[in-house]
């Protein structure tokens, strides 16, 4: 009896510590920024991704900014252009011919598989990746076997949203789903991918 309730302590323990360090777990690849050829800004979010690309490219950290995430739009001739996120960058006074489009990816995974592509076409060699923090690690499984074979380098760049508290990720509902859906796509992912 005394067995069974001390491995049940021992199990209950371990699981609160994972739930209190889950924020800091999926946000953990997180970089500093660096020098790079291309910055990556990936759909979703409310904004702050698309803030963190305008505030890398105004340092001088690359040259290019690529917004995925843009299959809702057409590119008929400047179609991405007239996207709300394009027009943000744009009136933050990012140049349109630094602006790149992927209109194709329509998950992490994919988006991983043509930002290799679009590297290499270029002889690019390494990306700034922007993201939500708790989004960083499926990203990182995502890009590090990919980016492996093609001999690419990138840093995850969390994005910066006052909201966002590693360490009281289940205060917030958004948040709170977002660290969810997180753990139920790297399930997901484990299983199709093989990531």
């Amino acid at each position: 009896m005394k067995l069974t309730l001390a491995v049940t302590g021992t199990l209950l323990l371990l699981v609160a510590i994972l739930f209190l360090n889950l924020g800091y777990w999926l946000s953990a690849p997180a970089n500093e920024p660096a020098k790079a050829d291309l910055i990556v800004t990936l759909g979703g979010g409310i904004g702050e991704r698309d803030q963190m690309a305008v505030d890398l490219y105004k340092a001088g950290y690359a040259k290019k900014i690529l917004l995925t995430g843009m299959g809702g739009f057409v590119d008929s001739g400047k179609g991405f252009y007239q996207s709300p996120r394009s027009l943000f960058l744009l009136k933050q006074g990012i140049p349109a011919e630094t602006l790149l489009f992927d209109g194709l990816s329509v998950n992490t995974h994919q988006e991983a598989l043509n930002l290799a592509i679009l590297l290499t076409a270029h002889h690019w060699h390494s990306a700034l990746v922007v993201s939500d923090p708790p989004h960083l690690r499926r990203l990182d499984f995502c890009l590090s076997p990919v980016f492996k074979k093609a001999g690419l380098s990138y840093r995850l760049i969390a994005s910066s949203v006052p909201t966002w508290q590693a360490d009281r990720w289940w205060q917030e509902e958004r948040w709170r789903q977002f660290c969810i859906n997180e753990l139920e796509k790297l399930i997901f992912y484990a299983v199709v991918y093989g990531v």
